[in-house]
């Protein structure tokens, strides 16, 4: 045998989070964020004009997001929270409100 033996991991399944080992310090910042833009998402006071076809909006919105990133675990986790949020804002500015 000449020099170490090369070893690879397993590739993570589909929608598996990465292992501590291999993942990026930045990645529980952004799997936090977009948690939090989700949080966001399903989040309306209960007393807001249309609440239940605007949560129904949000939700879908929500659950498109997260279909995204576990179909492509660790790639652009972050750029999908921004974009979350940046859709949550424009439904908001379409019905004239500030949230």
């Amino acid at each position: 045998m000449t020099g170490p033996k090369a070893t690879q991991a397993p590739a993570p399944a589909a929608g598996a989070l990465p292992s501590a080992a291999t993942s990026q310090p930045n990645d529980a910042r952004e799997l936090r964020d977009l948690l939090a833009a989700i949080r966001e998402a399903l989040s309306l006071p209960y007393d807001a004009d249309g609440y239940e076809l605007r949560l129904l909006e949000r939700a879908a919105w929500a659950r498109t997001i997260a279909d995204a990133v576990l179909d492509q675990p660790g790639e652009d986790i972050g750029w999908n929270a921004d974009y979350l949020r940046g859709k949550l804002t424009a439904l908001d500015a379409e019905r004239g409100e500030d949230q």
